[in-house]
């Protein structure tokens, strides 16, 4: 993963989540990837995302992750 760049992510599909690891937060966000492409650009490589704290309760480093990303919806007609 740490070769993967944020056009990688797009093109399978798939979102970058964080999570906080604290056990009474556990609080769990995605990426809005198409904002960071963007911003930082789609080369932009996701070993060089930096630290973050949780916004929820401050605690940090929070764990980003890779899911699969909901289809999007087929159109009909």
């Amino acid at each position: 993963m740490s070769d993967w760049t944020l056009g990688d992510v797009k093109a399978r599909n798939m979102e970058i989540v964080a999570l906080c690891e604290q056990e009474g937060c556990r609080h769990l966000f995605a990426f809005n990837l198409d904002q960071l492409i963007e911003g930082v650009g789609a080369d932009y490589k996701l070993a060089d995302i930096p630290p973050m704290t949780c916004p929820a309760c401050g605690a940090g480093p929070l764990v980003i992750r890779l899911s699969f990303a909901e289809p999007p919806p087929e159109r009909e007609g």
